[in-house]
């Protein structure tokens, strides 16, 4: 990552090392927190870096969910939905992230005040 300006990727799949880290570049544009279920990960740690654009990031322990998506062992990702318990909109902007690890929930990519088009660096870390 330091040799490389991940600013100029272009959407894809970039390796660092093999599947132990790997950089996802994301182009979309924000929705409304009710069209998003909460995830969460098993193998990999999330580092989501905002290279343009704001959105939300819907943080909640997994604990306080209920699965609604058994885990997908191919994709890494268990799906859930919110039983009304506490949860946190973390509000992220460019050049800004947040690290979710395998015991956090996470919802992002929701509006904050209004329609964003966001480009983003996932940065997938393996436990």
């Amino acid at each position: 990552m330091e040799s490389n300006d991940i600013y100029s990727l272009s959407g894809g799949r970039y390796e660092i090392a093999g599947d132990s880290a790997f950089i996802l570049i994301e182009e979309y544009y924000t929705v409304p927190a009710t069209e998003k279920l909460w995830e969460s990960h098993e193998k990999y740690i999330d580092i989501q870096l905002v290279m343009n654009g704001s959105e939300y990031m819907g943080y909640s322990p997994k604990d306080f969910l209920n699965i609604k998506i058994e885990y997908s062992v191919e994709n890494d990702i268990i799906f859930y939905e919110n039983n009304n318990k506490e949860h946190s909109n973390i509000m992220v902007h460019k050049n800004h992230f947040c690290i979710f690890f395998p015991e956090d929930a996470h919802k992002p990519g929701l509006h904050i005040k209004e329609v964003s088009r966001v480009i983003k660096a996932v940065i997938k870390v393996m436990v």
